[in-house]
């Protein structure tokens, strides 16, 4: 019994210093007493507000926050504030003007923050008038200017934190492609369609030619990541898009470099092998956009890399059997053949009958949930024709009428700006799924690689 009781004490007194200790961290976190913030400036004031030339209107939100609830209502103002222009050009080494009043509205004002709770209402900043009006868009938004809307929490009844009480709104309507989607672990690209025996999944199958494209740009090569089961794994591949062990364009290998371009066209139809040979020289880095390229042909039998619009590397193939095709879709004959009449099935057996497992044609995913393209990615397209150097650099940005290019079999430009789908522009309306929403990050900007040149 004693015991019991000594044990019973020690656990009391550990709770009671325990809660000692933890409202002791609390006080001392609000030592300095508490401060407003603007949610979107936690991080940085800047906020960049770039977005493509066919928008006619865009909205940006913010909320006001407390670092900790308080036991009484706190009144904020959040305002556009024009005399913080001459602060951020006086900072920044700018002279951006003010974006003029009829291209904005902005839903601020007073906002209560109700005790107990550390955020506030709402803001929002609407642009406005972006497009003009009429064939020639008069009075629309100049393209590539940058103009400035500061807003700021203009009044508190609590004290600000000065460094992220302002937001800098950086507002330009650009000729840039400003939308992308992020891919990675879990997000990747799937087309149901192309496992269904239609008119358009077949234009994936018996090709003699074949173009892959892509703009991405690599946030981490990674070395080894843990799937959600708890299974670790090294990572040696960055899957752009393509068919597993038959022709698929990628980012390393085992035993090659990690960071470099390779075209594995492993497929006994294709024939050429992987290409090119590792070479340090031609590694990729993260934080930069590139435009991605790979062409093969059995005219030529020419496998062909290009970075940034221009030939990166070239390798030949051996001559494939005769009545060889490439097929990039080979579940649709798999569902032709699940749907003939019992009687029917024995004579296409041998032809069909194992292709419910046959690799599918993915964007961001070969294999299996270790190979992820961890980045961002846009336009991207297949062809059944081996493109030019001068058609992929003349063409990086945007296929102008894609559904009157026959050759053009897919192409899903990324701009979706929501959800989990991503539209097929061709004529074949392919659309991509992706298991789990995608994220779509704001301020993409895409330079234009020639404008630097």
């Amino acid at each position: 019994m004693k015991q019991n009781i000594k044990t019973t004490l020690l656990i009391t007194l550990a709770a009671t210093a325990l809660c000692v200790s933890c409202r002791k961290n609390t006080e001392d976190a609000r030592v300095f007493g508490n401060v407003a913030y603007l949610n979107v400036s936690q991080t940085r004031a800047v906020q960049p507000a770039s977005f493509g030339k066919v928008l006619p209107s865009v909205d940006y939100e913010l909320n006001a926050v407390l670092a900790y609830p308080e036991d009484r209502d706190v009144t904020v103002t959040i305002e556009v504030d024009p005399a913080g222009a001459e602060a951020y050009n006086r900072r920044y080494g700018t002279s951006l003007p003010l974006l003029a009043a009829e291209y904005f509205d902005f839903s601020g004002g007073e906002f209560i923050i109700p005790a107990g709770k550390i955020t506030s209402g709402t803001a929002n900043l609407h642009l406005k008038n972006l497009m003009g009006t009429g064939d020639r868009q008069e009075g629309a938004l100049p393209l590539d200017t940058d103009y400035l809307v500061p807003v700021r929490i203009t009044s508190s009844t609590v004290d600000l934190l000065e460094s992220s009480s302002v937001a800098y709104y950086v507002v330009k309507r650009s000729s840039n492609i400003t939308v992308a989607a992020q891919l990675g672990a879990g997000n990747w690209i799937n087309f149901p369609t192309l496992d269904k025996y239609t008119e358009n999944a077949l234009v994936f199958n018996n090709l003699k030619a074949v173009t892959y494209e892509a703009l991405i740009y690599i946030d981490d090569f990674l070395s080894s990541m843990t799937s959600e089961s708890g299974q670790h794994q090294d990572v040696n591949i960055s899957t752009i898009m393509g068919k597993e062990q038959y022709l698929l364009l990628r980012i390393g290998d085992v035993s090659f470099e990690r960071k470099q371009i390779q075209f594995d066209g492993s497929g006994a139809s294709v024939g050429f092998g992987k290409m090119p040979k590792s070479d340090a020289k031609k590694n990729l880095e993260t934080g930069r956009w590139y435009h991605i390229a790979a062409t093969y042909d059995y005219e030529t039998l020419k496998a062909r890399v290009y970075v940034d619009g221009r030939l990166q590397s070239e390798s030949d193939g051996t001559p494939p059997k005769e009545g060889s095709v490439i097929n990039l879709a080979d579940r649709a004959y798999y569902d032709f053949y699940a749907n003939l009449p019992e009687d029917q099935k024995p004579q296409y057996e041998a032809q069909y009958g194992g292709l419910n497992e046959a690799y599918q044609f993915f964007i961001g995913r070969s294999y299996n949930e270790y190979r992820p393209l961890m980045g961002k990615i846009s336009e991207a397209r297949v062809w059944s024709v081996a493109r030019t150097e001068q058609e992929i650099y003349d063409n990086i940005y945007e296929i102008a009428d894609p559904e009157s290019c026959p050759e053009l079999i897919g192409y899903w430009k990324f701009d979706d700006g929501k959800g989990n789908v991503v539209k097929d522009y061709s004529r074949y309306h392919n659309d991509g799924i992706s298991e789990t929403d995608l994220v779509w990050p704001a301020g993409i900007e895409i330079p234009k690689i020639y404008e630097n040149e």
